[in-house]
């Protein structure tokens, strides 16, 4: 019998997945609250002449922190994360309403660099769509990651399914490996059409790991593939596929 591989022992990480941090937080335990008053230019003030006001909430100082901006009539303008203030570091979801409530902007940044957004009109048609992505390419054998923009990137798509539990289920150990194990590492293409294609070892352990590696890649279905300026894309990923029995 073969055996599969517990999802736990996989290196899950795609090297085209968004570099952004989510925070999962408990927002209502906010232990400490700060008003701030701002004129029309975002500049300090007080109370009496403010055109903007912020809201800031703290649990703990050194943990992201939550600030909401408010229009004078008192609908929000902004609610987003911070892991820093002073400099103000954006780090986590950033959502932005205009002054009759509509959403009109949603962004993720990590350490302060915008890595999604979406932007929407008043109507609420999407105008702008564009996700921060690092591919992968090889040049004279050195692994070489640069980012690139995209409405949206390729997404593991089987139903209901989470990648990991598509791990548990269809990653075989192979019988022939006999205990050995590492790290093999794939390249591969999602096309316009969502199909992965040329998957191709650039990190090997063995022939048998190596194979068994490429048979799983190869028997995935089909991914949602990337979009960009409205029209689906070839991508390139990689997966990092550890072997420990």
């Amino acid at each position: 019998m073969r055996n599969r591989i517990n999802s736990n022992t996989l290196g899950i990480s795609i090297s085209i997945i968004i570099a952004a941090s989510f925070f999962i937080l408990n927002k209502a335990n906010a232990q400490s609250r700060d008003t701030i008053y701002y004129n029309a230019k975002w500049e300090k003030t007080d109370r009496e002449n403010k055109h903007f006001y912020r809201v800031i909430y703290r649990e703990v100082k050194k943990k992201p922190i939550r600030v909401q901006d408010y229009y004078p009539n008192g609908i929000m303008q902004m609610d987003g994360w911070y892991s820093t203030l002073e400099p103000e570091t954006r780090d986590g979801e950033f959502t932005w309403w205009d002054e009759k409530g509509k959403k009109n902007r949603w962004m993720v940044f990590e350490e302060n660099e915008p890595t999604k957004i979406t932007e929407w009109d008043s109507d609420g048609k999407i105008t702008r769509q564009q996700e921060k992505v690092n591919t992968v390419s090889y040049e004279n054998g050195k692994r070489v990651y640069e980012s690139r923009a995209l409405e949206k990137a390729p997404v593991f798509n089987r139903g209901k399914s989470t990648f990991s539990e598509y791990v548990s289920e269809y990653l075989i150990y192979p019988d022939k490996a006999k205990g050995s194990r590492g790290k093999v590492i794939v390249t591969f293409v999602v096309d316009k059409t969502g199909r992965v294609k040329d998957a191709e070892v650039v990190e090997s352990v063995n022939a048998i790991l190596d194979g068994a590696a490429l048979d799983f890649i190869k028997s995935m279905p089909r991914w949602t593939p990337g979009v960009q300026e409205g029209k689906n894309v070839d991508v390139t990923m990689e997966l990092p596929v550890n072997f420990n029995p």
